[in-house]
């Protein structure tokens, strides 16, 4: 993970709130609903579809939500991620803020898909990419609001004071832990794959006439792959071994943290971090027309054998591993076999791979920096609404790069289950076999 410099603070609000809103849903059984034109509740569903926040419960977080970029509810009806000019990305609902009062009004029906940061590389979480923060100046300095009050007294102080919250904690220490990996597309035209991102990510090892990449947006018609979310969810049990001291004195490693997603980072908000093969694995027209070394190809190759090829024509990365292994870390495991023993690391530093995170201060804008994508909690029993859509990554004929997204989402749209719980009578379902065809 990279260390990011000090950003304004996210404010926690009561924990009273926080046990409301992310206490755990228990596991159950439920058939579709028959109501498939709200937000897909009845029957035994029970889990409401996601929505997007309210204003008051983004400033009582610390962001501001006049800053939000590509909010939904407010633009992107139509466009990206929907795949048809008559899809809709979200849609006014009534029962938003009866379910949850911290939500308004606007149900989200594109749900994109990601891999599960746990070393599976299980195509299981599903998040709505709500909106967008390019600057950290979309972070609140100074906010105070009185919750509770009876008569002009008591109640509770919700605020933040020169960029802390009452915990005195800042943005960094809870969304850094929390990133997302978005893969642009880095095919430039005419079968060049740009070796460098273009903007303040530029790869400083090649020459300054490089073709770069864009950076400006990650919508997925720019991504080559399919979103990895790392959520580095705790066990209260310190069943992960998580050092949670938060200090390097004592922890042998500075990323290890005291903070869950569901439980700390109430807005869902992901720093990007985006990734993307080097010069050394696509080579470089600009540098004496480089070519790709050998040992980053006969890797590629095993890349493409594993999980196949993205829009690019390169590998799928799914895990942090097989990431870290190419960028030439040792990560303690040959995540590409045994005839890969070694992580490839070159002259220059690099590897095969390289990652890195946009200018906290708005330089690339509009680029995003931060997303606010909070992942559904348990998208099973009513979370996935009938008249949702999945939005992942798809070559030109509409194939899936990775089809197990759709399996899943279909699985859990017909049954409110993953496939994995289905009975065998389930898993023969036409109607399923419908819905994972046609998504």
């Amino acid at each position: 993970m990279k260390n990011i410099r000090k950003l304004t603070s996210l404010l926690m609000t009561m924990f009273a709130v926080v046990a409301i809103l992310f206490v755990g849903v228990p596991r159950a059984t439920a058939q579709r609903a028959d109501n498939t034109s709200g937000g897909g509740l009845g029957g035994s569903e029970f889990n409401p579809p996601p929505c997007d926040y309210n204003d008051t419960f983004y400033m009582d977080n610390g962001a501001d939500p006049s800053q939000l970029q590509g909010r939904f509810g407010i633009s992107r009806q139509f466009g990206p991620p929907a795949r048809s000019s008559r899809q809709a990305n979200w849609v006014a609902d009534a029962n938003c803020s009866t379910n949850d009062p911290n939500r308004r009004n606007f149900r989200i029906l594109a749900t994109t898909g990601g891999y599960i940061d746990d070393g599976t590389g299980n195509a299981t979480d599903f998040i709505s990419l709500i909106a967008f923060l390019t600057s950290q100046e979309a972070f609140e300095t100074s906010y105070s609001r009185t919750v509770g009050a009876i008569g002009g007294s008591g109640g509770s102080v919700i605020s933040i004071s020169n960029s802390q919250n009452p915990r005195n904690i800042a943005m960094q220490d809870i969304v850094s832990n929390f990133e997302a990996y978005p893969a642009l597309k880095q095919a430039v035209g005419h079968g060049v794959l740009a070796p460098t991102p273009c903007g303040s990510m530029f790869d400083p090892n090649i020459p300054l006439n490089s073709p770069c990449f864009s950076v400006a947006s990650v919508a997925t018609p720019s991504l080559r792959q399919d979103w990895r979310f790392a959520s580095n969810r705790n066990a209260i049990d310190g069943s992960d071994n998580n050092c949670i001291a938060n200090d390097p004195t004592v922890c042998a490693s500075n990323s290890d943290s005291p903070f869950g997603y569901f439980c700390d980072d109430l807005l869902g908000v992901w720093i990007n971090t985006y990734f993307w093969f080097t010069h050394h694995a696509v080579g470089n027209p600009a540098n004496n027309n480089e070519q790709p070394d050998p040992l980053c190809g006969a890797m590629m190759q095993q890349l493409i054998s594993m999980h196949g090829t993205n829009l690019d024509g390169t590998g799928v990365i799914i895990t942090a591993n097989e990431l870290n292994f190419l960028e030439g870390k040792d990560v303690g495991a040959t995540p590409l076999g045994p005839n890969f023993p070694n992580p490839p690391l070159f002259s220059d530093g690099e590897g095969c791979t390289a990652e890195g995170q946009l200018d906290t201060g708005g330089a690339d804008a509009p680029g995003a920096v931060w997303d606010i994508c909070p992942t559904i909690p348990d998208p099973r029993s009513g979370a996935i609404a009938q008249d949702a859509f999945l939005d992942t990554v798809r070559f030109p004929n509409g194939t899936p790069v990775d089809n197990r997204f759709n399996a899943d989402f279909a699985c859990l749209q017909v049954f409110g289950l993953f496939c994995s719980e289905l009975t065998p009578s389930q898993r023969s379902s036409p109607r399923l076999a419908f819905v994972t065809s046609h998504d």
